[in-house]
């Protein structure tokens, strides 16, 4: 399936030593580091009832979901953002080599960056009672903002058999469909040669694509950021995955652009400031509805 990859060939001669290998390594690092991530995520969570009868983890107990989030987030974009901070050192040093250098803290901070929101998919309570057999939160707020919004709002006007589990679960793997299936799309039909950001380093070789699905929104691969966010938000629909979902607009936001797009302005100038004004940059437009579903499948490459 990766030899079909459109673009593989592109990367992979920006890859001068041992491509293959190289690529292979940086998957299986993906995935440990994503997995690795999201254990020391759980576990940071866990702290006040691994130790119960320290007082300040169990005040703060509550809100460590949130701060471990937002640094695994930020610590996860400022890793990649190596990419552009140190672009101009790596050129003078060896072109040729210059985008394999830089892979590493790609294939490094995006799986910290995602395992940040991805972890709000974790039922922390239940996970602590049958896997660590600790049962109790500390404090009385962490089951408050576990608990989802829905069923806050029946037990507050004196409802008390309402569950809205089924239609959060829905809803929230449709989303995460959604997301799947434009990663794919974006990636085997568009290329990975600019999912992985290639053309940073060798801005000569690219060229502004206004057509197809970037005629409908600028960034089609992050568009599928923000729906696994909302698929995050909506599984538990709890003051927790709220917060996630908020902390990825705000993080994320800032990368797209404060970093990419103002790479994107120093490349193409007027050209990308033409493009931005008529082209939307993550929310499809009603009316485009019809066409991004065609794009999704295979109707309209």
């Amino acid at each position: 399936m990766l030899m079909q990859l459109t673009g593989k060939r592109e990367m992979l001669e920006h890859l001068p030593d041992k491509p293959n290998f190289i690529l292979k390594l940086y998957l299986l690092q993906v995935i440990l580091i994503s997995l690795g991530t999201i254990i020391v995520l759980f576990l940071f969570n866990m702290l006040p009832r691994f130790f119960p009868s320290v007082t300040w983890l169990s005040v703060v107990e509550p809100y460590l979901p949130f701060i471990g989030s937002f640094f695994a987030m930020l610590g996860g974009l400022t890793i990649v953002h190596v990419v552009w901070r140190k672009r101009d050192r790596f050129i003078a040093q060896d072109k040729r080599t210059a985008f394999q250098k830089s892979v590493k803290y790609t294939f490094t901070g995006i799986p910290i960056f995602v395992s940040g929101f991805l972890v709000g998919f974790l039922p922390f309570s239940w996970l602590a009672d049958k896997i660590l057999l600790i049962s109790k939160p500390q404090n009385s707020l962490t089951s408050l903002f576990e608990t989802s919004v829905g069923e806050i709002t029946a037990i507050s006007v004196g409802v008390s058999n309402y569950n809205d589990m089924i239609p959060r679960i829905v809803f929230s793997v449709f989303f995460l469909l959604l997301a799947i299936i434009n990663i794919m799309r974006t990636i085997f039909v568009l290329g990975i040669d600019n999912a992985s950001m290639v053309y940073v380093y060798y801005p000569e070789e690219s060229k502004i694509v206004d057509q197809k699905i970037y005629s409908i929104v600028r960034h089609p691969l992050y568009v599928s950021v923000y729906l696994i966010g909302l698929s995050v938000l909506i599984s538990g629909f709890s003051v927790f995955t709220i917060g996630i979902f908020v902390l990825l607009m705000i993080c994320f936001s800032y990368h797209i652009f404060g970093i990419e797009e103002r790479e994107l302005i120093e490349r193409f100038g007027d050209e990308f400031l033409e493009y931005r004004k008529k082209t939307p940059a993550l929310l499809i437009r009603p009316k485009d509805w019809g066409k991004f579903l065609k794009y999704l499948v295979g109707k309209n490459s």
